[in-house]
């Protein structure tokens, strides 16, 4: 099974974004008008804004097929390998607020690793999945449909707790 979560903007991008434009249309209002010499930041800005606009699209794709789960980040380039472990290795998988992850909260009993590759969607139910990972724990913030949760509750089912 194959899960594809698209990151959506937040405002601040979308603030940035227009702070850039602004400042590339004024650096070339400014080379025309009053010097070339505004031309070099106009042409930064302008790269910084294609830059930025290509490194801030967030794709994920979760697998989870034969007992085991992959999580990978998805760009135009190709795709990277982020977490791959195997589901006997999950040892929670609830919501947010469910006391089984909530030592492993900001502030809570046991500090370790938080990842998050949610989408940010409000309608969008997300899961704290607890994994071991080698010889340290992870935290993991997933969008998982039921489908997948009914996959992984196959696969361990003492460690879904949602």
């Amino acid at each position: 099974m194959v899960i594809s979560v698209k990151r959506k903007g937040r405002r601040s991008e979308k603030a940035l974004r227009g702070l850039m434009i602004f400042l590339a249309v004024l650096f070339l209002l400014q080379g025309i008008l009053f010097s070339t010499g505004f031309m070099l930041p106009c042409l930064l800005t302008t790269g910084a804004y294609f830059w930025y606009s290509h490194a801030s699209r967030r794709e994920y794709e979760y697998t989870i097929e034969d007992g085991r789960m992959l999580i990978e980040r998805v760009a135009s380039t190709g795709r990277t390998a982020l977490h791959e472990f195997r589901l006997d290795d999950l040892e929670a998988l609830a919501t947010p607020d469910d006391p089984c992850v909530a030592r492993y909260k900001k502030g809570g009993e046991e500090k370790i690793p938080k990842f998050d590759y949610t989408s940010y969607e409000e309608d969008v139910p997300y899961y704290t999945m607890i994994v071991k990972e080698g010889d340290r724990k992870i935290k993991l913030l997933l969008d998982l449909s039921q489908e997948a949760i009914g996959l992984i509750r196959r696969a361990n089912p003492e460690a879904v707790r949602c």
